[in-house]
Protein backbone atom coordinates (compact mmCIF):
# COMPACT_ATOMS: atom_id res chain seq x y z
CA UNK A 1 0.00 0.00 0.00
CA UNK A 2 1.54 3.41 -0.91
CA UNK A 3 1.59 5.73 1.92
CA UNK A 4 2.06 9.56 2.19
CA UNK A 5 5.15 9.26 3.37
CA UNK A 6 6.31 6.46 0.29
CA UNK A 7 5.30 9.44 -2.23
CA UNK A 8 7.23 12.22 -0.10
CA UNK A 9 10.32 10.85 0.09
CA UNK A 10 10.17 9.72 -3.81
CA UNK A 11 9.64 13.43 -4.57
CA UNK A 12 12.29 14.74 -1.94
CA UNK A 13 15.24 11.71 -1.90
CA UNK A 14 14.46 9.83 -4.78
CA UNK A 15 13.48 6.60 -3.77
CA UNK A 16 11.00 5.10 -1.86
CA UNK A 17 10.36 1.51 -0.65
CA UNK A 18 7.28 -0.64 0.08
CA UNK A 19 6.86 -3.91 2.51
CA UNK A 20 4.51 -6.45 1.99
CA UNK A 21 4.09 -5.36 -1.54
CA UNK A 22 2.31 -8.51 -2.83
CA UNK A 23 -0.42 -10.63 -1.42
CA UNK A 24 1.12 -12.97 0.40
CA UNK A 25 0.24 -16.02 -1.32
CA UNK A 26 2.20 -14.63 -4.81
CA UNK A 27 4.40 -13.56 -2.65
CA UNK A 28 5.49 -17.28 -1.37
CA UNK A 29 4.55 -18.55 -4.79
CA UNK A 30 6.76 -16.10 -6.79
CA UNK A 31 10.40 -17.44 -4.92
CA UNK A 32 9.06 -21.17 -5.74
CA UNK A 33 8.32 -19.89 -9.43
CA UNK A 34 12.23 -18.57 -9.60
CA UNK A 35 13.82 -21.11 -7.62
CA UNK A 36 12.76 -23.92 -10.09
CA UNK A 37 13.03 -21.86 -13.43
CA UNK A 38 15.92 -23.40 -15.40
CA UNK A 39 16.22 -21.36 -18.30
CA UNK A 40 18.40 -18.48 -17.27
CA UNK A 41 20.55 -16.43 -19.47
CA UNK A 42 23.70 -15.18 -18.32
CA UNK A 43 24.27 -11.41 -18.92
CA UNK A 44 27.95 -10.19 -18.82
CA UNK A 45 28.24 -6.53 -19.38
CA UNK A 46 31.52 -4.64 -20.04
CA UNK A 47 30.92 -0.54 -21.01
CA UNK A 48 34.41 0.88 -21.56
CA UNK A 49 33.43 4.29 -21.93
CA UNK A 50 30.21 4.45 -19.39
CA UNK A 51 31.73 6.56 -16.81
CA UNK A 52 32.96 9.18 -20.07
CA UNK A 53 29.35 10.45 -20.31
CA UNK A 54 25.95 8.50 -19.45
CA UNK A 55 27.64 7.20 -16.00
CA UNK A 56 29.89 10.06 -15.33
CA UNK A 57 29.76 11.81 -11.61
CA UNK A 58 31.43 14.66 -9.45
CA UNK A 59 31.79 12.26 -6.70
CA UNK A 60 35.66 11.61 -6.05
CA UNK A 61 34.11 7.79 -4.47
CA UNK A 62 32.74 6.84 -7.57
CA UNK A 63 34.34 5.44 -10.69
CA UNK A 64 36.15 8.11 -12.81
CA UNK A 65 36.26 8.24 -16.40
CA UNK A 66 39.73 5.58 -16.76
CA UNK A 67 37.22 3.08 -15.22
CA UNK A 68 35.50 0.55 -16.74
CA UNK A 69 31.31 -0.48 -15.68
CA UNK A 70 30.80 -3.94 -15.36
CA UNK A 71 27.86 -6.06 -15.11
CA UNK A 72 27.06 -10.05 -14.15
CA UNK A 73 23.84 -11.31 -13.70
CA UNK A 74 21.23 -13.34 -15.29
CA UNK A 75 17.90 -12.75 -16.65
CA UNK A 76 14.73 -15.18 -17.60
CA UNK A 77 12.65 -14.10 -21.10
CA UNK A 78 10.67 -17.10 -19.93
CA UNK A 79 10.11 -16.00 -16.30
CA UNK A 80 9.26 -12.31 -17.49
CA UNK A 81 6.50 -14.06 -20.15
CA UNK A 82 4.82 -15.76 -17.05
CA UNK A 83 4.97 -13.76 -14.09
CA UNK A 84 3.93 -10.73 -16.09
CA UNK A 85 0.69 -10.75 -15.62
CA UNK A 86 1.52 -10.37 -11.77
CA UNK A 87 3.53 -6.94 -12.85
CA UNK A 88 0.08 -6.02 -14.64
CA UNK A 89 -1.99 -5.44 -11.95
CA UNK A 90 0.19 -4.87 -8.89
CA UNK A 91 3.02 -3.33 -10.28
CA UNK A 92 1.70 -0.95 -12.80
CA UNK A 93 -1.12 0.54 -10.75
CA UNK A 94 1.37 1.52 -8.27
CA UNK A 95 3.36 3.31 -10.23
CA UNK A 96 0.60 5.48 -11.45
CA UNK A 97 0.42 6.90 -8.00
CA UNK A 98 4.42 8.01 -8.16
CA UNK A 99 4.59 8.72 -11.95
CA UNK A 100 0.84 11.05 -12.78
CA UNK A 101 1.65 11.66 -16.27
CA UNK A 102 0.92 8.56 -18.39
CA UNK A 103 3.82 5.86 -18.94
CA UNK A 104 4.18 4.98 -22.55
CA UNK A 105 6.88 1.95 -21.97
CA UNK A 106 7.43 -0.44 -19.93
CA UNK A 107 10.47 -2.59 -19.70
CA UNK A 108 10.26 -5.94 -17.22
CA UNK A 109 12.62 -7.99 -16.48
CA UNK A 110 13.30 -11.20 -14.22
CA UNK A 111 17.09 -11.40 -12.57
CA UNK A 112 18.91 -13.57 -10.67
CA UNK A 113 22.14 -12.59 -9.07
CA UNK A 114 23.93 -15.92 -8.43
CA UNK A 115 27.61 -15.87 -6.34
CA UNK A 116 29.98 -13.23 -7.78
CA UNK A 117 27.19 -11.39 -9.77
CA UNK A 118 27.36 -7.92 -9.58
CA UNK A 119 26.39 -4.33 -10.91
CA UNK A 120 29.16 -1.50 -10.51
CA UNK A 121 28.11 2.13 -10.42
CA UNK A 122 25.73 3.32 -12.69
CA UNK A 123 23.07 6.40 -13.26
CA UNK A 124 19.56 5.09 -14.79
CA UNK A 125 18.19 8.25 -16.05
CA UNK A 126 19.16 7.44 -19.78
CA UNK A 127 16.83 4.86 -19.06
CA UNK A 128 13.59 5.66 -17.78
CA UNK A 129 11.65 7.55 -15.78
CA UNK A 130 10.43 5.25 -13.08
CA UNK A 131 12.50 2.20 -12.23
CA UNK A 132 11.49 -0.42 -9.62
CA UNK A 133 13.09 -3.90 -7.77
CA UNK A 134 11.20 -5.99 -5.52
CA UNK A 135 12.38 -8.98 -3.70
CA UNK A 136 11.66 -12.12 -3.39
CA UNK A 137 14.05 -14.10 -1.15
CA UNK A 138 12.17 -15.03 2.20
CA UNK A 139 15.62 -15.22 3.87
CA UNK A 140 18.64 -12.94 2.93
CA UNK A 141 21.65 -11.79 5.20
CA UNK A 142 23.10 -8.15 5.12
CA UNK A 143 27.01 -9.99 4.36
CA UNK A 144 25.70 -12.39 1.81
CA UNK A 145 26.09 -9.10 -0.82
CA UNK A 146 23.58 -8.45 -3.81
CA UNK A 147 22.86 -5.05 -1.63
CA UNK A 148 21.64 -2.03 -3.40
CA UNK A 149 23.70 0.93 -2.27
CA UNK A 150 22.48 4.45 -2.98
CA UNK A 151 24.57 7.47 -3.27
CA UNK A 152 24.35 10.73 -4.03
CA UNK A 153 25.45 13.20 -6.60
CA UNK A 154 26.17 16.27 -3.77
CA UNK A 155 26.59 14.07 -0.50
CA UNK A 156 29.61 12.24 -1.50
CA UNK A 157 30.48 10.68 1.85
CA UNK A 158 27.39 8.87 2.42
CA UNK A 159 25.59 5.47 0.95
CA UNK A 160 22.07 4.74 1.82
CA UNK A 161 21.85 0.46 1.73
CA UNK A 162 18.62 -1.19 0.85
CA UNK A 163 18.31 -5.31 1.67
CA UNK A 164 17.00 -7.15 -0.61
CA UNK A 165 14.11 -8.08 2.14
CA UNK A 166 11.01 -10.50 1.04
CA UNK A 167 8.31 -8.75 -0.85
CA UNK A 168 10.11 -5.28 -0.57
CA UNK A 169 9.53 -3.06 -3.61
CA UNK A 170 11.74 -0.03 -4.22
CA UNK A 171 10.80 2.69 -6.30
CA UNK A 172 13.08 5.05 -7.88
CA UNK A 173 12.61 8.67 -9.61
CA UNK A 174 14.73 8.81 -12.90
CA UNK A 175 13.18 11.47 -13.95
CA UNK A 176 14.09 13.87 -11.30
CA UNK A 177 17.18 12.67 -9.85
CA UNK A 178 20.59 11.33 -10.99
CA UNK A 179 21.93 9.27 -8.13
CA UNK A 180 24.60 6.61 -8.69
CA UNK A 181 23.71 3.37 -7.21
CA UNK A 182 25.02 0.03 -7.40
CA UNK A 183 25.03 -3.85 -6.09
CA UNK A 184 27.38 -5.17 -4.06
CA UNK A 185 28.80 -9.02 -5.67
CA UNK A 186 26.53 -11.94 -4.34
CA UNK A 187 29.24 -13.60 -1.68
CA UNK A 188 30.13 -17.43 -2.15
CA UNK A 189 28.46 -18.71 1.26
CA UNK A 190 24.81 -16.67 0.41
CA UNK A 191 22.65 -19.86 0.88
CA UNK A 192 20.82 -19.03 -2.27
CA UNK A 193 20.87 -16.81 -5.38
CA UNK A 194 19.08 -13.42 -5.06
CA UNK A 195 15.78 -12.89 -6.96
CA UNK A 196 14.46 -9.87 -8.38
CA UNK A 197 11.33 -8.39 -10.81
CA UNK A 198 13.07 -5.36 -11.79
CA UNK A 199 11.44 -3.35 -14.45
CA UNK A 200 12.37 0.48 -16.77
CA UNK A 201 9.64 2.89 -17.68
CA UNK A 202 8.62 5.98 -19.16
Amino acid sequence: MVTKQNIEQYKTKGYTYIDNFLPEKIATDLEKIYAENTKWELIDQVRETHYQHVMKTESPYFPNEDEIFYGKFYRSNHLEKETYDIFDEYFKPTMKEFYKDKIMKYDYRCYKFDKGCHLRTHIDDYTSMIGTTYYINKKWMWDWGGILHVGSETEFETLDSILPKFNRLVIMNHGVFRFPHFVSPVNDFAQNPRYTMVSFNE
